[in-house]
């Protein structure tokens, strides 16, 4: 059942054994997980059911270093979270990336990624992937065409899409659930702690017309978003107390996103070539976007970081064509009601490209790259993991008196070396394979060229909240929980230890099914030991 803090004048009388703070991706699929084990869950909202200026004035923070757009623009709060809005793109971190890289301090999860592997793939069952083809050799056979061959430092791959990328329509039966009570306009202002503030007894909310409420259950996981999940965690504690899950200072330090920047122009004369290898594919209703990325091998060799890129098609009507794919997909899925009548003179003027699309969809299975685009080398770099960013609070407070956050976001010398690097490796690359020269923009020649630009377009918040074993390496254990507390979890993207260049999504939703499987068995173990003192 769905109630609303801010409208609905009593709430009912609901039991639950795990609080979840926030429903977006990471939210719901553990509600989700839990609710399939028989358990009951309390799930938090802070938006509502579509997003809300007010609900997304919340999100306001600051920022120092270098100027950002991720800040604000790629968080939301509403039922589904930024998964109402993003585009679905999913991708498994690598094997390299959970390991220890000699060569960059810091780096190494603490688990292998096999540990992670037989949760990866229950994610795509969970994103509604089951029948995507998962194997990157199949895709290539089904879109009839070889993989291009770009030399023994760049290997290809493929990223898949979710076919419903709004959780909260693809969860709507789990919704519905009578062992789940959604409750929006909830937003977390305080964790309630016992008096040696090893556990969680409530959860403090409040909404925008101050109304209070305090939630309790047996289990309680924050799964806000990496700055919002920061942000509450640094909130000051009654009497001054430093909580056991900051003594070691480093909570909202470390904090990475993926440098995402346009690095070179693809000549508009090559396109028709490379289309064949790097156009999206359509198949059997899924779409997987190929892409390339930098070997292991030449990694070391140059000592630099995970980077990969692709060959990205931007239409100088991109907006309105983007519109236009929206409604398109609506009507394919049945929800006509979402057309308005103002579409109908967009559709008329993009029309000739509309039918361009749907035929490279339908007949081609590939995406249509319109002749007066413009193309261009995208790179997907991650930042090291003991990067000097760091999420902070400043002494401003929101409208519902919380310290807001500020975000010191930098890009460092060995980042700007790795993205030189790659550029200069798939230049050559392409020369060699397809004939194309590509030109680098300018600062890239410039060993401090970084410091006046701009390229941070992904909104793949991580860290900040770092998975350790130990207390003093990090905020929370392999398991999730925060380090010193005995029924409290996190589990949000800013958990990761290191983020590769990998959207981080996917791995965000492996980490919420493992983490359910883990409440399960706690529960059990709970039940057992009652059962055996009775």
């Amino acid at each position: 059942m769905i109630v609303d803090l801010e409208r609905d004048a009593t709430l009912p009388a609901f039991a639950a054994e795990v609080c979840i703070v926030g429903a977006g991706a990471a939210g719901m699929v553990l509600a989700a997980e839990l609710v399939r084990q028989g358990r009951r869950v309390l799930l938090l909202e802070s938006g509502a059911a579509v997003i809300e200026p007010g609900a997304q004035q919340l999100n306001m923070c600051s920022y120092v270093g270098q100027s950002r757009k991720i800040v604000s623009p790629g968080r939301f709060r509403a039922l589904g979270g930024t998964t109402t809005v993003w585009g679905g793109q999913i991708l498994e971190l690598r094997e390299d990336d959970f390991a220890e890289r000699s060569w960059v301090p810091g780096t190494g999860w603490p688990f292998p990624k096999q540990a992670l592997q037989p949760y990866y793939e229950r994610a795509l069952v969970a994103e509604g992937l089951s029948q995507a083809y998962h194997s990157d050799q199949e895709v290539w056979r089904q879109m009839k065409v070889p993989a291009p061959v770009l030399g023994d430092q760049l290997e290809t791959y493929f990223t898949r899409w979710c076919p419903e990328p709004n959780f909260a329509r693809l969860y709507r039966d789990v919704l519905n659930s009578p062992n789940l009570c959604v409750v929006l306009h909830a937003t977390a202002t305080a964790m309630l702690m016992e008096e040696n503030y090893s556990r969680v007894h409530g959860v403090r909310c409040r909404t925008l017309s101050e109304r209070e409420h305090i939630f309790s259950a047996t289990q309680y996981v924050l799964c806000l978003g990496t700055i919002e999940t920061v942000r509450f965690l640094l909130q000051p504690m009654p009497d001054g107390h430093v909580p056991s899950w900051n003594r070691s200072g480093l909570l909202g330090a470390h904090f990475q996103s993926h440098i995402d920047y346009n690095v070179a122009r693809v000549p508009s004369e090559a396109a028709p070539k490379l289309r064949q290898w790097f156009a999206n594919a359509y198949l059997r209703g899924h779409k997987y976007h190929p892409k390339f990325r930098l070997a292991r091998s030449a990694q070391q060799q140059e000592q630099i970081l995970s980077i990969a890129g692709s060959i990205t098609c931007i239409n100088p009507a991109e907006k309105e064509l983007r519109r236009l794919k929206s409604l398109v997909l609506d009507a394919l899925r049945g929800r006509s009601s979402r057309i308005k009548l103002a579409d109908v003179p967009l559709a008329v003027r993009q029309l000739p490209t509309l039918l361009k699309l749907a035929y490279g969809y339908r007949m081609e299975q590939r995406a249509y790259w319109p002749q007066e685009s413009n193309f261009w080398l995208r790179v997907h770099c991650e930042q090291e993991p003991l990067s000097q960013n760091r999420i902070a609070l400043t002494e401003d407070r929101d409208a519902l008196g919380i310290f807001q956050a500020q975000v010191d976001w930098r890009v460092s010398p060995l980042e700007w070396k790795t993205v030189r690097n790659f550029t200069e490796r798939v230049k050559q690359s392409l020369a060699a394979f397809a004939g194309t020269e590509i030109v680098a923009q300018p600062e890239l020649e410039l060993e401090d060229g970084f410091r006046g630009v701009t390229f941070d377009n992904s909104h793949h918040d991580m860290g900040g909240t770092r998975m350790s074993d130990s207390a003093g390496e990090g905020v929370v254990d392999t398991n999730l929980r925060l380090h010193g507390v005995e029924n409290a979890y996190v589990c949000s993207a800013s958990v990761f230890p290191t983020g590769g260049f990998s959207n981080p999504t996917h791995t965000l939703i492996a980490l919420a099914i493992r983490l359910a499987d883990h409440l399960a068995e706690c529960h059990l173990s709970s039940a057992r030991k009652e059962n055996i003192d009775a």
